[in-house]
This record gives C-alpha cells, sequence and structure tokens, in this order.
C-alpha cells in the first residue's frame, strides 16, 4: 500500500485506520501460532539437558515429563494485582484510539459495511 501510494505511514489517521482493519487478523494468527507452538512437541536432545514434551504441559505439569517445577508461588495476590495496575495498562479496543473508534462504528453502520 505505501509502493502504491496509497498508506502514508507519517499519518496518524492512516495506521488507525490500518490497526482497525488489520489488528483482528493479526492477532488471530498469532493467536493460531501461539497455540501450534505451545502444543507441539519438543524432541529430546542428547547434547543437553532439556526436558521433552509439550510447552504447555512442560509449564502446567513439569513432573510428568521428569523435569522440576522452577514455578515460585505468590505469597499475597494482592500484591500481584497492585503492580500490574502500576506497570500495565490495557491496549486500546481494536488497538485505536476511542476518537476513531467512535467514528469508524459510525462510518461503517452508516454505509452498511461488515
Amino acid at each position: 500500500m505505501s509502493d502504491f501510494g496509497l498508506l502514508d505511514t507519517s499519518d496518524s489517521v492512516h495506521l488507525e485506520c490500518i490497526r482497525y482493519c488489520f489488528l483482528p487478523v493479526i492477532s488471530k494468527d498469532l493467536n493460531e501460532v501461539c497455540n501450534i507452538w505451545n502444543t507441539h512437541r519438543v524432541r529430546r536432545n542428547n547434547r543437553i539437558s532439556c526436558p521433552a514434551g509439550k510447552p504447555e504441559a512442560l509449564f502446567f505439569q513439569p513432573e510428568v515429563y521428569g523435569a522440576r517445577d522452577c514455578k515460585i508461588p505468590l505469597v499475597d495476590n494482592r500484591e500481584l494485582n497492585d503492580v500490574e495496575r502500576e506497570y500495565s495498562q490495557r491496549p486500546p479496543e481494536l488497538g485505536v484510539s476511542q476518537e476513531f473508534l467512535t467514528f469508524a462504528r459510525a462510518a461503517v453502520g452508516d454505509l452498511n459495511l461488515q
């Protein structure tokens, strides 16, 4: 799109339009890749001491594969919630500003688009 002069990456409106249109598709594909990765089988390697198995199962049930659980339990769950609130923020819905989202939804509704 940039090569054909349809997209100006220095224009914030163009970027918001791209996010609005393509972020759901990208998120779906990334979730699929994540699922495939977490459920694929890691083969045993004789050169390094690394447990074999599926990454998701190795994380949640390492003892099934003869591995040890390296997770550290949290003492107080309230602390984690406080840290989460302080150091993270929710991404905007569909990756765009609320102002753009309102405008886009109105335009989609007016034009009967899906």
